[in-house]
Parts: structure tokens; sequence; C-alpha cells
């Protein structure tokens, strides 16, 4: 699967969206939005959206997923691979189908949820419902898998 450009480190300000988020001032390129026509699960009204590097944190694989209609509203994100979690091709590639895009231009990335527990945090990976990103379009949708093998709070 092909990798989704980001917005790059110097973007001209006319051409880029600023939101101040609980992680620090973001800029996104206008050109490069993912529109998710039926939004997120649970945040159907969330259709537009940007990704980001994470502030001061440009070294991480996790990254932000800014909604831009829905300002208040962002999401930490990132390649399961890149966290070691695997979901496998065959459950992948009937996702792709279902969701009629071409897996070449298809990247995916999970929603990770932050836990505060006894002073300390740690991380889940939803590996139950991805995102599928087509590259080429900027469109997007989160796909619900079929093999339930996967959780929604897959403990990193």
């Amino acid at each position: 699967m092909q990798q989704i450009s980001l917005a790059e480190q110097t973007i001209p300000v006319e051409k880029a969206l600023h939101y101040n988020t609980r992680f620090g001032e973001v800029a996104i390129r206008e050109d490069r939005l993912i529109t998710f026509e039926s939004g997120l699960l649970g945040f159907a009204q969330c259709t537009t959206f940007g990704l980001s590097r994470i502030p001061n944190a440009e070294e991480s694989s996790i990254l932000l997923l800014q909604c831009v209609n829905e300002p208040e509203i962002a999401f930490l994100v990132a390649d399961p691979r890149s966290l070691g979690l695997e979901i496998k091709n065959a459950d992948m590639d009937k996702a792709i189908k279902e969701c009629k895009m071409v897996k070449e231009n298809v990247q995916s990335l999970v929603i990770l949820t932050m836990y505060d527990q006894d002073e300390s945090y740690y991380l889940t990976a939803n590996l139950r419902a991805p995102l599928l990103i087509d590259s080429r379009s900027r469109q997007a949708r989160q796909h619900i898998l079929a093999n339930k093998e996967y959780t929604t709070q897959h403990k990193l």
C-alpha cells in the first residue's frame, strides 16, 4: 500500500488551515484535505479532515487526524504496521473491495485512544474499524472488519 504524503514542514500561510489543539498548533494544507462522506463511527457530522504531525513529536509515527468542519474534534491515528500491529491481507483486501477502492492507492490507519490509569498513560488501537484512505482521490471510509479477532481496544 502506498503512503499518504503528509503536510510539509513549511506551508505557505495562505494555503494552510491552522488549529490550536491540545497538542499545540497544527497547520493543514487545504489541498491535502481528506473527505469521509459518511463521517466516522459516532461522528457522522465530521466529514472533512487533515492529517498532521503532532507538534514537538515530529519523529513519532502517531499522527493527528484533525476535523476541519468540527475543529474541536481530533483523533490520534497511526499506520498499524508502524506500531508492530497487523491486519491480515485477506481482511484488508476484502475491506478495500467492499469500499470500492483501488488497493494500490489505499493507506490504512487506526484510531488510537489514550487512557489515564494510576498516574500513567497507555494507548489502545481500534483494529476492528480501520480508516481506509484513497491517497489519489482523498476520499476515505472507516470500515468495520468482519473478522471478530480484531478488537476496538488493542492495548499497545
